[in-house]
């Protein structure tokens, strides 16, 4: 959906001055901006918030590559400049560490993420890491991850640096200035209310302040950048912001003996160094180290024990920081003077509790708020990916692309329905808990378990289902019980088989063969209804006046940079009501911007539910319970049946490429459908299939997943879906979304894992599975259009070791489902297939 770029005259408005809002505002005004004001209740430009103690560790490398990217446009942004001739980066790389077996396999594993994500980086053996950082004690350390292009940012300089260069565009900035209030009139804000804050003492705000007696600053466009605050601004406007201010324990220590002499100008001439298996981390800080840990309890920090401007004011000490809580940082000292024993003639010094934010999957909220036009997030953003944000946040919020996938950044990715503050607190405080934790992709969380479920639960639980908790604290079952007798055992590493079981191709092969029934009742279904509806829809998707009542058809809604925003399935049930199934929580919010008022976009996904009967005898099963014809396969036929006495609307299931439906009908009925189908097709063979078979059915069949395998920054052409390109061809230099198959049914691959040929990083895997058919482990992979062709030699880098893959699936045309499903059920390979969704 393309979006015009604003006026430059718009009035935009950035609450908190901090490393997110002063970046924004200098993003803003190089961008042609004219009417720019940041407000901040605290002093300019140590407000007294997270940026004004944060002790400027800025790695790059993390398990998503949108965050790494993030990381680097910040320190890219910021290298090379001085405030008042003192620095602001210092590009002194980083270095993490491993004192045993398990955590250096680990390193193996952050090595392949840097790689696939462009972040230079290399092992390190122990007698290295001590010329690194001189001191550490070689004799405790296995090896280490050096990343030479990873610094340290003093944050406080970064936003005075920005600020200035913002307020030279143009912009202003206030200090002392508290907002407390938003203004909203017909769902679009159009101002804050504020007040003033008093000085304090021993911090003089280098800004403005604003004109005396100002109670109210309008605005066209609010954006939310202010922190630790985040939460209170939220329950202002009514809404659950899943972040949860932090304490986090660091200190200083005294002079260190071989620190001796060091600039406190230079301040820092060494790497940074992590050690996460003690939940470390330390840095030089002149003659002395900077460090902190996270392992120590949970200490989670509510807004009423933030302390307000006024405390500020009386007691200079700063909001954002707590006294230290000595107890949960002993085991962080013991942890440091054992690797660098040099700590052991120094003591603690400065410590204290300083608060900051986490997020229930550690990525920021961004975005406008749902139903408030004019309304932006900037929030839960840490100093590393500080300027990286801004940088997206000023496009989006200009020009309506911001220019990187925001799957996992927009805050819309919650389901306000499910978000209450004892869920952000929980998974919160997990994140915390877990941030230097060995992080699989296939890792489940163990907080809030059967927080929200579908009607199939208890018979799936009797079935001795696996669980996993999805989006929005789903339950779900990713496999069942043992795998049959015939199942082949194949001896393969511990990391490529976490969170896998020889059950998922087991279950696979009994649907492909036969028939399965899969639980697909944690769905976003929403309804398009009114006079307006058809045109409404034809305006978003391309597609509603065309379908005829009873039909239906995939869609792919394009995003601002001709990319995919969302993977729907529309049908139409009435002359003004359409049904919409979608994937994520965001999906509804593609088709409720800009809704005219003939037309109503409602949320029923807790009163729908959905089961998915695949596999060459689904048609045998369903016709057994149903009155009446079933409708004609390959068909764009969508009809409600009467399954057992209950209306079910029944939509082709693609997903798998197997054939069969997923069957729609009201949550009250699903239990009762669930028991009809597995009884009408026990003389079948039916088996219940879990989430984990229904991927690999996807992968083995070469249908990729939204939000998994492409998303908002690739097209149909260049994620594989040729049906759906509409003549458009893959963009020049942009990466293929292809297919691999290893070479060794040995080798089990996961997301992330970088592919090489000739030597040559060239792209990363973004799915897997094994192949049911074969036992061969299989891949969806991003890669350099250069290799993106069927029959070429890559290889893909498994933590220390090199396999070989073969490129099986370049961008093709679809078979038949029949076809999909007769390979499958023979044991052969699995044919290539393409969903078909219509071109938007």
């Amino acid at each position: 959906m393309a979006s015009a770029r604003i006026d430059a005259d718009t009035r935009i408005l950035i609450i908190g001055a901090g490393v997110v809002g002063a970046a924004l505002a200098d993003d803003l005004t190089r961008q042609g901006m004219t009417s720019v004001t940041v407000v901040d209740q605290g002093p300019l430009y140590r407000t007294g918030g997270s940026s004004s103690h944060a002790p400027g560790f800025a790695f790059q490398t993390t398990g998503s590559p949108v965050m790494t990217e993030l990381a680097r446009r910040t320190l890219d942004k910021l290298d090379g400049l001085t405030l008042d001739g003192q620095w602001i980066l210092k590009r002194v790389g980083g270095l993490e560490l491993a004192c045993d077996e398990e955590r250096l396999e680990y390193l193996h594993r952050r090595h392949n993420l840097a790689q696939s994500w462009g972040v230079p980086a290399r092992l390190v053996a122990p007698e290295e890491c001590a010329e690194l950082f001189p001191g550490l004690d070689a004799s405790v350390v296995l090896g280490g991850l050096h990343t030479p292009t990873d610094g340290v940012v003093k944050a406080v300089r970064a936003v005075e640096w920005q600020a200035r260069r913002a307020i030279s565009n143009g912009a202003k900035f206030y200090g002392h200035t508290q907002v407390t209030g938003f203004r909203i009139e017909a769902g679009q804000v159009t101002g804050v209310d504020v007040r003033a804050t008093p000085p304090v003492r021993g911090n003089p705000s280098k800004g403005e302040r604003l004109p005396e007696g100002t109670t109210v600053l309008e605005a066209d466009v609010v954006v939310v950048c202010a922190g630790l605050w985040g939460p209170g601004l939220g329950k202002m406007l009514g809404l659950e912001l899943p972040m949860v201010p932090m304490e986090h324990c660091s200190s200083s220590t005294s002079a260190v003996p071989s620190l001796v002499g060091s600039s406190e100008e230079e301040e820092v001439s060494l790497p940074m160094v992590r050690h996460q298996a003690t939940g470390s981390y330390f840095r030089q800080y002149g003659e002395r180290l900077l460090w902190g840990s996270y392992e120590h309890r949970v200490i989670t920090v509510e807004q009423e024990e933030i302390a307000s401007p006024e405390e500020f004011a009386q007691t200079r000490v700063e909001p954002a920081i707590h006294p230290l809580t000595w107890p949960d940082l002993q085991d962080g000292w013991k942890a440091l003077r054992h690797l660098f024993p040099d700590t052991n003639a120094c003591e603690p010094d400065d410590g204290y509790n300083g608060i900051f934010s986490f997020t229930p999957d550690g990525n920021p909220l961004l975005g406008e708020v749902p139903g408030i036009r004019g309304l932006w997030l900037g929030e839960s953003v840490w100093l590393t990916q500080s300027a990286g944000v801004a940088g997206v946040l000023a496009d989006w919020i200009v020009t309506g692309d911001p220019g990187v996938d925001t799957t996992g950044l927009d805050f819309r990715r919650f389901d306000q329905s499910h978000l209450t503050r004892t869920v952000s607190l929980a998974k919160a405080g997990e994140n915390y808990d877990e941030v230097y934790d060995i992080a699989h992709p296939r890792k489940q969380s163990n907080t809030l378990r059967k927080f929200a479920t579908t009607p199939y639960y208890a018979r799936q639980e009797a079935l001795k289902a696996e669980f996993g908790s999805a989006q929005c604290g789903w339950e779900r079952p990713r496999w069942y019980g043992s795998p049959d007798g015939s199942a082949p055992s194949v001896a393969r590493d511990a990391w490529g088989t976490y969170g896998w079981s020889p059950s998922i191709s087991a279950e696979a092969r009994k649907a492909a063969g036969g028939v399965g029934l899969a639980d697909r009742g944690a769905a976003s279904v929403f309804e398009v209804r009114g006079a307006g509806a058809a045109q409404h829809l034809q305006d978003i998707t391309g597609a509603g006046t065309f379908l005829q009542v009873n039909e239906w058809t995939p869609v792919l809604v394009a995003s601002p940079s001709g990319g995919i925003a969302a993977d729907v399935t529309l049908v139409r049930t009435a002359k003004d009501a359409y049904l919409i199934v979608g994937s994520s929580p965001e999906d509804i919010w593609h088709f409720r911007r800009e809704t005219p008022y003939s037309v109503s976009v409602s949320d029923i996904s807790s009163a729908t539910t959905g089961l998915a009967l695949i596999g060459p005898k689904a048609a045998a099963v369903l016709a057994s319970v149903t009155r009446g014809a079933l409708p004609a396969v390959g068909s764009s036929q969508a009809p409600v049946l009467d399954i057992g006495g209950v209306p079910v609307r029944a939509v082709e299931e693609t997903t798998t490429g197997i054939g069969g439906w997923t069957l729609y009908a009201a949550t009250e009925h699903g239990l009762y459908l669930w028991d009809l189908l597995l009884e009408a097709g026990a003389g079948h063979g039916i088996a219940p299939v879990g989430d984990e078979a229904v991927i690999a059915l996807a992968i083995a069949n070469g249908i990729p997943a939204f939000g998994t395998d492409y998303g908002p920054q690739d097209n149909a052409a260049e994620a594989g879906l040729s049906a759906a390109a509409g003549g458009k061809a893959a963009r020049p230099g942009h990466r293929i979304l292809v297919r691999l198959r290893m070479d060794s049914n040995l080798h089990a691959v996961v997301p992330g894992e970088p592919v090489s040929k000739d030597g040559k990083v060239a792209g990363y895997v973004s799915s897997s599975a094994e192949e049911p058919a074969t036992g061969y482990f299989l891949a969806f992979a991003w890669v350099d259009p250069e290799i993106a062709v069927a029959g070429a030699a890559v290889e893909i880098s498994h933590l220390g070791e090199r396999w070989a893959a073969t490129i099986d699936r370049a961008p093709a045309a679809a078979p038949s489902l029949a076809m999909v499903a007769t390979d499958m059920a023979a044991g052969g390979a699995a044919t290539v297939g393409d969903r078909l969704p219509a071109a938007v």
